[in-house]
């Protein structure tokens, strides 16, 4: 089968392109109007910003595109082999968290040899320059001089105050490296392959433990465990920051919902979303909904200290649920599910739905925010879709949105679970009696609104 000529006028045309377009957004910012360099360790006001949609695309078109371009013109033996060692970067990346080399860099802006460096972290220091060297050789720290380290733009995300260096290190340690490498043999045993059990993925394989991922994260007669699943919760916080998952914020009209609308953040552990929209749309009511333990915690010590006036002003109800065998509060006006779904097999996450169909007023929503897969293939435009890119890229973003699949990687590898394809949620929320309304392209997660009954 012939096929054409890989077009590289078109891909270096949107290098430009997009390149060019986030280099004007962040120019526009008024309090810093330049494009930092990466040694530059000062924060800029857009780091934790949400990008507009067209600012997201973009991105997505420039890290697609420049992948396309070198995998197109670099001999395919090279670009797959270092495809394969990128194992090795996350193993360098869970020395310098586990040794907290970002912190012990935070007040040299010139840097440390590594000798000194070795001192405070205990590694043997010819050991040690070489990761670091491999890092910086990668844009993650920076070599100063020969052998002496400093932070940079990069790095500085791994400082131990930052939420998502809990989740770098979630995934660069246990239960994640030491599960992934376990895939393969949980996917080819006759058995487990064939599985869609949570308690037959490649972490109970790895662990020999009986328990699902979220249950071994209790802790209970396990500090090491315990002390894993808090990190995790930390680092989810990062996660979603680096996700945009707050493009739900002003991605969905929440100021269109009436006075005193009822949003329950369903499996919504500390509450981080439900805290956002509490602080910005003071006309919202909310109620906070997980297992026991999450909602103890989010209760007593996340919300006193971090919401407090939403207490005092009776705006959260905190309310635990198993949603397994339980339905949540009933009658809300939003059901809002988060990276919940995720964590599920089809029939348990048709559960779920089901439960809270039962409590669903006749105007009550369910919107699920989750990733939503595409395939790399093209479709007609005006089905159930999002958006897709342009020619030569592949639809899906290829490279630019790449993170979905790792995730699915991820969910695949400890909770023997997935995410989704839109077509694929809304069968399952149609076997609940659950009817799409609409997804919400957000860029990156997205969300898909359901209701109780077939909009007219």
């Amino acid at each position: 089968m012939s096929h054409p000529p890989a077009d590289i006028s078109a891909l270096l045309s949107l290098v430009v392109g997009a390149a060019g377009s986030l280099e004007s957004y962040i120019k526009a910012n008024q309090e810093k109007p330049y494009v930092p360099s990466l040694d530059d360790t000062e924060p800029h006001p857009l780091d934790t910003a949400v990008y507009p949609l067209d600012v997201k695309r973009a991105a997505q078109v420039l890290e697609a595109a420049c992948a396309q371009l070198c995998a197109s013109l670099i001999r395919p033996n090279h670009t797959v082999l270092n495809k394969n060692m990128n194992i090795y970067q996350s193993a360098y990346l869970g020395v310098a968290l586990r040794a907290e080399i970002a912190d012990i860099l935070l007040d040299e802006p010139a840097g440390l040899h590594v000798s000194e460096i070795s001192k405070r972290c205990n590694i043997e220091q010819g050991k040690l320059a070489r990761v670091l060297r491999a890092l910086s050789s990668n844009h993650v720290f920076r070599e100063a001089s020969n052998d002496t380290f400093a932070n940079n733009r990069l790095s500085i995300q791994l400082l131990k105050t930052d939420p998502l260096s809990g989740y770098c290190y979630h995934v660069s340690d246990e239960p994640t490296s030491k599960s992934a490498v376990r895939l393969a043999d949980t996917l080819l045993d006759p058995e487990w392959g064939y599985s869609d059990l949570p308690e037959k993925s490649a972490f109970n394989r790895a662990f020999e433990t009986p328990l699902t991922l979220w249950h071994y994260f209790e802790g209970k007669d396990n500090p090491k465990a315990a002390a894993q699943g808090a990190r995790f919760g930390r680092g989810m916080i990062g996660k979603s920051l680096a996700n945009d998952s707050e493009g739900i914020l002003t991605g969905y009209p929440w100021d269109k919902l009436r006075e005193g609308a009822v949003v329950n953040d369903v499996g919504g552990g500390w509450g981080h979303m439900a805290m956002k929209l509490c602080e910005r749309y003071p006309h919202l009511k909310l109620k906070l909904q997980d297992l026991p333990e999450r909602t103890e915690l989010a209760q007593k010590e996340i919300w006193p200290k971090e919401c407090p006036r939403a207490i005092a002003e009776n705006r959260i109800e905190f309310k635990p649920v198993d949603l397994l065998g339980e339905s949540p509060i009933p009658n809300c006006d939003i059901f809002y599910l988060k990276n919940v779904l995720h964590l599920m097999p089809d029939n348990i996450a048709v559960t779920v739905f089901s439960n809270v169909r039962k409590v669903m007023s006749p105007t009550s929503r369910v919107l699920l925010q989750e990733y939503i897969i595409q395939a790399p293939v093209r479709v007609p435009d005006g089905g159930l879709t999002l958006h897709q890119a342009e020619p030569p890229l592949l639809p899906n973003y290829g490279a630019g949105r790449l993170r979905q699949y790792h995730t699915d990687a991820a969910m695949m590898v400890l909770c023997n679970s997935a995410e989704r394809s839109l077509e694929e949620y809304v069968r399952l929320a149609k076997e609940a009696d659950l009817h799409f309304v609409k997804v919400w392209d957000l860029g990156e997660l997205s969300a898909v609104e359901f209701a109780p009954a077939p909009l007219a």
